[in-house]
């Protein structure tokens, strides 16, 4: 991922993370992947769900440098 698409989505994430925190995003709940298995009540909200792309994204740019077998 170049540096410039990086900065791009960062900036992008980071203004959705900021409506959803001024617009409710903390009310609309949701399940993560195992919780209708062990609870009948969601477990997170989408703004949860927002900071986790937001360090995936990290994560995905952290991992693009290539590790050599040596």
């Amino acid at each position: 991922m170049s540096d410039y698409t990086f900065n791009e989505l960062n900036a992008k994430i980071d203004i959705i993370i900021e409506y959803l925190k001024d617009n409710g995003g903390y009310d609309y709940e949701l399940y993560n992947n195992t919780c209708p298995y062990y609870s009948d009540k969601p477990n997170s909200n989408i703004v949860e769900y927002a900071e986790d792309i937001k360090r995936e994204i990290d994560y995905i740019k952290n991992k693009d440098v290539i590790e050599l077998p040596f």
